[in-house]
């Protein structure tokens, strides 16, 4: 039968006994198969949904993205985006060679691309195949959070920025020649959507989140993540730089300690990134400094242990001897190092949902009046800590503690930056 939950991959995924399979016809292929979904290693076909799912995803990858096979001389869309993206993959790297967040943009937007029209011919796609691509992305709709009616899927400015690196691919393919230069200039001739003047879905523009939400969802955190949510609001931190923190990049030498991330936003412009911390946040870091120097702070898998810990110590029934010990020696989606930005706002949805259940039940029980914690995510933490330094010292602390600075701006003004941005952490952090 069939799997009843939406997940957005083609075909469907169905359990055959005890074990799932999953019907589809692959990026590349000419018709639809069924395959077994065993992850990687096992022998057979998983029975957990979750990890079908996932191994259907990966798999899904691989076939769409061949990077090991690309024909140069394949000139239809999906051709033209394996080229773009094994060029991408080598292009958009930081200083340090990682690959940036921008490959992943890429690769969303070529997965939109490919679904849209895999065997059409490269030099056909003009401009009125991306308007009817992007009208489709308008239509298409999903399932909203609380699953109780469709919205659109993408946003207007979602899709202008899809749009944009589409028509950058093909800006790339004229100028090596595997498109005429006319299929290029008829893409440029599409403009992007203007607020209010499409059916595309608008959004509001990220604002801080009011701190006392923030401090009732912390309750309901492990102590690793309330500690990144904490240290992300006092030094007014990407989400990213919170979640990849390490020791030998923290100069504790100073009574406000520096951090300077290896990897951030602007690294590839030439720009530096210091983030003063102040006494609150040296005393948040403190316990996690005593690891190794290079390894990364902020652990998954003990934020795991520390959430399994709270639930025992919450039971109220004795735990069965046959549940002492539910580890497992091979789990088949092990926790990586360190969290990146998704996980990391998915251990914060988490607790938000946790928070609000929380609060129901005692509502119920007439202990107190319920208070639901709205949806947050951790971008608006950098806007909260923007909000109180500048109520505080002003704009310009505020812009100096957030790193935002124009390429306008002389390096002559980074020492000013840094100093308002020192008084800013003493006293917000």
């Amino acid at each position: 039968m069939p799997m009843v939950k939406d997940n957005g991959l083609p075909g469907s995924i169905y359990r055959n006994g005890k074990r799932y399979w999953w019907a589809v016809q692959l990026p590349g292929e000419t018709k639809r198969k069924a395959r077994p979904l065993r992850p990687a290693g096992a022998r057979f076909a998983t029975t957990d949904p979750g990890v079908a799912e996932q191994v259907a995803r990966e798999m899904y990858e691989r076939a769409k993205f061949n990077l090991e096979n690309v024909d140069p001389a394949d000139r239809t869309i999906l051709g033209l985006c394996r080229q773009y993206l094994k060029y991408a993959k080598t292009y958009y790297r930081d200083p340090t060679g990682q690959p940036t967040s921008e490959v992943e943009s890429i690769s969303r937007s070529m997965e939109l691309l490919i679904n849209f029209c895999p065997q059409l011919q490269a030099e056909e796609f003009g401009s009125l195949k991306l308007m009817a691509m992007r009208e489709q992305m308008i239509e298409e709709i999903r399932k909203s959070k609380d699953g109780k009616e469709d919205v659109p899927r993408f946003s207007r400015g979602v899709i202008n920025k899809h749009i944009n690196i589409i028509r950058r691919m093909f800006k790339w393919a004229s100028k090596q020649h595997k498109v005429p230069d006319s299929t290029y200039q008829s893409l440029r001739a599409v403009d992007g959507l203007r607020r209010g003047r499409s059916e595309a879905r608008e959004t509001e523009p990220v604002g801080p989140i009011a701190e006392h939400w923030v401090r009732a969802t912390m309750r309901h955190m492990p102590p690793t993540i309330a500690a990144m949510v904490e240290l992300q609001m006092l030094g007014g931190m990407r989400p990213g730089e919170v979640c990849q923190m390490r020791a030998a990049e923290i100069d504790t030498s100073g009574t406000i300690w520096i951090y300077r991330p290896r990897r951030h936003k602007n690294k590839w412009r030439g720009q530096t990134r210091e983030i003063p911390l102040g006494p609150r946040a040296q005393k948040i870091l403190k316990p996690f400094l005593k690891r190794d120097l290079n390894a990364y702070l902020f652990s998954p898998t003990e934020a795991n242990e520390q959430r399994s810990a709270a639930k025992r110590a919450a039971r109220k029934s004795p735990v069965q001897p046959s549940q002492q010990d539910r580890h497992k020696d091979n789990p088949a989606n092990p926790p990586g190092d360190y969290y990146d930005t998704r996980s990391y706002y998915r251990a914060i949805q988490y607790a938000i949902k946790a928070a609000n259940r929380a609060g129901l039940m005692a509502h119920k029980q007439g202990t107190d009046d319920v208070e639901i914690i709205p949806h947050w995510h951790p971008h608006q933490l950098r806007h909260t800590a923007a909000t109180l330094i500048r109520k505080e010292l002003g704009l310009d602390a505020a812009r100096a503690l957030l790193g935002q600075r124009s390429l306008a701006i002389a390096d002559t003004y980074a020492e000013l930056d840094q100093a308002l941005a020192i008084e800013a952490a003493k006293k917000l952090g």
